[in-house]
């Protein structure tokens, strides 16, 4: 007799944890958690009902930031960079383009590259192209991953300046004309001559020596740069023109990696601070607490988990409590 009641008392606690086992379970699930498994920072791009291409744009108030961490560029020749320790970056879409913002901090502002020995402060986003069958290397990917960047950077937004600003003692009458032939770097296609195209670069690489822009320069950027430090945004459409340029739309997610370069520390090229890949989210639902519909039904979800989970862990003690008085 005394055999069979321990058998019972020992089944209905296995069944109650097994019970509390399925609803903390089905609450990490709810809460998209997974204890498991390493968890990933997460940069989220909710719908903005303004216009986010300004750094200074309103919309950025509520918007949430994540700060990555950046290191020295170590998997090719030139190594090097390092000096920018983290960036902070903030997502937002607007009218079916997404728009990313990025804000680090810099003791200079490096916009000049007229002399041989300055180079200009720039960032980059990096993501996995569209036609990518995996995630690809974060080294300028790969024959089967390649990889789409987006490069803004401070000379280009600048401009060329004239030659009497950097040497005021020169003498300049005027250049005998405006072709290409007399601008043969302009002549030969390098973006960086030619400030007509703006101050962002759309570039493609599927590995090293591959770097090449892209067929198509959509992405628009600008950057501000006030009380020592850089804020810069990014903007394209959602849909990418061809497959060696990334593609978004709400309710997906994807990779995305950055990269910094401080000119008065001599970055160029390879020398850069980098990040590793994080995942960009781009959500279909309003930022919360900026008057989204959903917002109370998620409160009131997870206020009545939050109840359910109490009220079973105090029903499991008060049944534990009697056990132990029957037994």
């Amino acid at each position: 007799m005394n055999a069979l009641r321990t058998f019972i008392q020992t089944r209905r606690r296995m069944l109650a944890a097994g019970a509390v086992f399925l609803v903390v379970a089905g609450f990490l699930q709810f809460a998209g958690a997974n204890p498991a498994q390493s968890q990933t920072i997460t940069l989220t791009a909710y719908p903005s009902d303004a216009d986010p291409a300004a750094p200074d744009s309103k919309a950025w108030k509520d918007a949430l930031p994540i700060a990555v961490p950046l290191t020295a560029q170590a998997g090719t020749y030139a190594a090097g960079g390092g000096s920018i320790p983290t960036i902070s970056a903030r997502a937002l879409h607007h009218k079916d383009q997404l728009y990313v913002r990025l804000e680090w901090t810099d003791a200079t502002d490096d916009e000049s590259t007229a002399r041989v020995q300055d180079f200009s402060d720039a960032v980059a986003i990096e993501f996995p192209a569209r036609a990518a069958t995996s995630v690809p290397s974060i080294c300028m990917g790969q024959a089967d991953a390649g990889v789409n960047i987006w490069q803004w950077r401070a000379d280009s937004q600048a401009g060329i300046p004239e030659v009497t600003t950097i040497h005021p003692n020169a003498l300049v009458e005027s250049y005998p004309s405006t072709e290409d032939l007399f601008f043969t770097a302009r002549a030969a296609g390098n973006p960086v001559a030619n400030p007509a195209i703006g101050a962002v670069q759309n570039l493609i690489s599927r590995t090293f020596g591959t770097l090449s822009p892209a067929a198509t320069q959509q992405v628009l950027g600008k950057g501000v740069y006030k009380d020592g430090k850089w804020s810069v945004v990014f903007s394209r459409p959602f849909a990418g023109p061809d497959v060696d340029q990334a593609s978004f739309s709400s309710g997906t997610k994807t990779d995305i990696a950055f990269a910094v370069w401080n000119g008065s520390e001599g970055d160029r090229n390879g020398r850069k601070s980098v990040s590793a890949f994080v995942t960009l989210s781009i959500s279909a639902q309003k930022l919360p607490g900026t008057g989204g519909g959903n917002d109370a039904m998620v409160l009131t979800i997870a206020l009545l988990s939050l109840l359910g989970i109490t009220a079973l862990g105090v029903g499991l003690a008060v049944y534990g409590y009697r056990e132990g008085r029957t037994s």
